[in-house]
């Protein structure tokens, strides 16, 4: 009796099974088939469109790190600029000897010119509330000296 082979399948395909039998030998048959089927194909036929899908990965991957990092800097410089200003209000109430040289006292027309800014918005209405602000302190400390002289 002579082996008939099913479709596709070869008598070396049978043989090389006998070792792996969980494999069969359609498995053997499918690779060889699929072996001849590439055999001469481009040795990589996806780099075509694998090079494409990075260049358009790259320039998204590009295009999202540049705009967060160029709004993360934007931020920053925001955040930097925003806290110079308030420091430099801070050391103008509080005092601070270079805030005081570099705007009111200062000899050149800037100094001039903030010493008219003040006078000119604030001028009396702003004496007034100090004045005001003075005498509160004034009447608390007063209270505050009466209470202590009965205690």
């Amino acid at each position: 009796m002579t082996f008939m082979e099913p479709f596709g399948i070869e008598a070396e395909d049978v043989k090389a099974a006998e070792k792996y039998e969980t494999l069969g030998p359609g498995y053997y048959a499918a690779r060889r088939v699929a072996e001849t089927v590439m055999r001469g194909s481009d040795t990589e036929p996806f780099k075509e469109i694998a090079d494409k899908c990075a260049d358009e990965i790259r320039a998204k991957v590009y295009d999202l790190v540049e705009t967060w990092m160029l709004s993360d800097l934007e931020i920053n410089i925001q955040g930097h600029i925003s806290r110079m200003v308030d420091d430099t209000v801070q050391a103008l109430l509080t005092g601070q000897p270079w805030a005081m040289e570099r705007y009111p006292y200062h000899a050149y027309s800037r100094g001039e010119e903030v010493r008219e800014a003040v006078a000119k918005h604030g001028g009396e209405p702003l004496l007034m509330k100090r004045i005001a602000d003075l005498e509160l302190e004034n009447t608390r400390l007063r209270e505050s000296l009466k209470n202590a002289w009965h205690r």
